[in-house]
C-alpha cells in the first residue's frame, strides 16, 4: 500500500455511500464531518482505500475504491487501537 492522500483525484462522491453505511459497521463510532485522514492505494493500483475519520481517535471507516470500475467496492472499519493494544481516546 502506498500513501496517494496528496496525489489522490475524486474518481467517485463518496459521501452518499458513508451516509447509508449501517450504524451496527460503526461499531457505536461516528463519521467526523466529512473528514479524510489519508488515502492508501494498492500494489496493482486498482483500489484505493480512503481513510474516513471518526470522532474516535485511531478508527477509520474505510471506502474501498475500484479505479478501474469507477465505484466503490465495499467498507471495513479500521480500529488501530484494538489492532495494536492502544488505549481507547474518544
Amino acid at each position: 500500500m502506498q500513501n496517494v492522500t496528496q496525489t489522490a483525484t475524486e474518481v467517485i462522491d463518496i459521501w452518499p455511500y458513508v451516509q447509508v453505511v449501517p450504524l451496527d459497521d460503526l461499531l457505536g463510532n461516528a463519521i467526523h464531518d466529512q473528514f479524510i485522514e489519508k488515502v492508501y492505494r494498492d500494489a496493482s493500483n486498482r483500489y484505493d482505500h480512503v481513510l474516513v475519520m471518526t470522532r474516535t481517535k485511531n478508527v477509520f471507516l474505510v471506502i474501498v475504491v475500484d479505479l478501474e470500475a469507477k465505484a466503490i467496492f465495499g467498507h471495513h472499519l479500521l480500529d488501530l487501537n484494538e489492532k495494536y493494544g492502544l488505549p481507547p481516546n474518544p
